[in-house]
């Protein structure tokens, strides 16, 4: 799909255009935000019995913040976002089993939703640089 295609959409249709089409390294840094900082210290101010989803949610966070802002790559960025997708899996089970996923901690949520939409924007990244290289040679 070519940009002028993506304008001449309107409402709903260019909605769907954009997150499909859309550029996906602005929510990558923001989850990996999320990730180092802001999930840690919510998971140690709410339940400190969550040690090891601290240690994975920032482990993660590092890795997709070096993913895409040093690296770059869509391979490795591809493992980064699903990586951060299973952490917002994690994180939202988490939540749910100890029955505080209410209020704002459903922000949680959307942290899920927008990671498994990185998921399907980066893959689909990937498969538009397959076809472009392909038509290269």
């Amino acid at each position: 799909m070519h940009i002028a295609d993506i304008m001449e959409d309107r409402g709903i249709k260019r909605a769907v255009s954009i997150f499909k089409y859309s550029d996906s390294e602005p929510n990558e840094v923001f989850t990996a935000i999320l990730h180092t900082f802001i999930l840690p210290a919510a998971l140690y101010t709410e339940m400190f019995s969550s040690p090891l989803l601290c240690i994975l949610s920032m482990a993660c966070g590092v890795f997709q913040g070096y993913a895409v802002l040093w690296h770059g790559g869509l391979s490795i960025r591809s493992k980064a976002v699903k990586v951060a997708f299973f952490v917002a899996v994690a994180t939202v089970l988490n939540y749910f089993i100890e029955d505080m996923l209410y209020g704002s901690n459903t922000g949680w949520v959307l942290v899920l939703i927008f990671s498994g939409w990185n998921i399907v924007r980066v893959e689909n990244q990937k498969h538009l640089e397959e076809i472009k290289s392909k038509f290269k040679e």
